[in-house]
């Protein structure tokens, strides 16, 4: 992998639309143990701002059911993102949400083969090239403080292991040239705002249900899912307006909801 190079935040601001460059808050950071939580510690930003953690190397980065994200300087795109939503917001399919968006930001590069994992895994050719946890903060009657984190593999090192059954993959192995990392966290910023814009609005999940079962990578394939010590196995027919998997059965269809499940294919 070449030696790192430094991230430029006024590099960044160029490739942003101009409107939302303006509204952007951005901490950038050369090392820290977790994106999340220094998002999480960040006052709420004012309605229309997007603040945004990154950093060139996260120490204890996470992903979901305590899984360590592993990540390398200069290899990797890990930064999260911190929305205020109004109290009461249905969070439950924004994880969905968020994939759609940075699937799309990845077909903007020219990505080929994009593909989504229920509930929160990014691929590509049915390799894993990211994750999103999504974690969030409620008080009575104030807004909802909610810190997107994203870790996208930008390289793998030449031994690199997959903590997971998941193959992994990444950017460079499908787009030559590999963009700066500005680049590529300005396509995904792009439309990650419009997700923030779309919850704010009470759109929630729903503008966003049928571009994510059009990239659903299991679509019509069998798949079994676990929560806890419960196994379900059936067709994966899509997901539903709250971003539930709908999963055709062998005693009919059933709706799974996210939480703390995951899925594989059976093929």
């Amino acid at each position: 992998m070449p030696a790192p190079s430094a991230f430029d935040p006024a590099a960044l601001h160029r490739l942003l639309p101009e409107a939302l460059a303006r509204r952007l808050d951005l901490h950038w950071l050369g090392e820290c143990a977790s994106t999340n939580d220094e998002a999480m510690r960040l006052p709420l930003p004012d309605p229309g701002r997007l603040a945004v953690v990154g950093a060139d190397r996260q120490t204890r980065g996470r992903g979901r059911q305590d899984r360590v994200w592993q990540s390398w300087p200069d290899a990797s795109l890990t930064f999260s993102c911190l929305f205020a939503f109004p109290p009461g917001t249905s969070l439950e399919a924004l994880p969905l949400a968020v994939g759609v968006a940075l699937a799309r930001g990845l077909q903007a590069l020219g990505v080929p083969g994009v593909g989504l994992k229920w509930p929160n895994d990014l691929l590509i050719a049915g390799a894993k090239v990211a994750g999103v946890l999504i974690e969030a903060q409620s008080r009575h009657a104030a807004p909802t403080r909610v810190v997107v984190g994203i870790g996208l593999n930008l390289e793998l090192p030449p031994d690199f292991q997959p903590a997971s059954g998941l193959p992994a993959t990444a950017l460079a192995h499908h787009l030559a040239p590999l963009p700066p990392r500005e680049a590529v966290l300005a396509a995904l910023l792009e439309r990650l705002d419009a997700v923030r814009a779309s919850y704010l609005a009470g759109r929630g999940f729903v503008p966003w249900r049928d571009e994510w079962n059009a990239l659903d990578a299991y679509a019509g394939q069998e798949v079994a899912v676990r929560d806890g010590e419960r196994e379900l196995v059936g067709i994966d027919a899509g997901v539903d307006d709250t971003g539930r998997l709908l999963l055709d059965t062998a005693s009919g269809r059933i709706a799974c909801c996210v939480g703390d499940v995951s899925l594989r294919p059976l093929a």
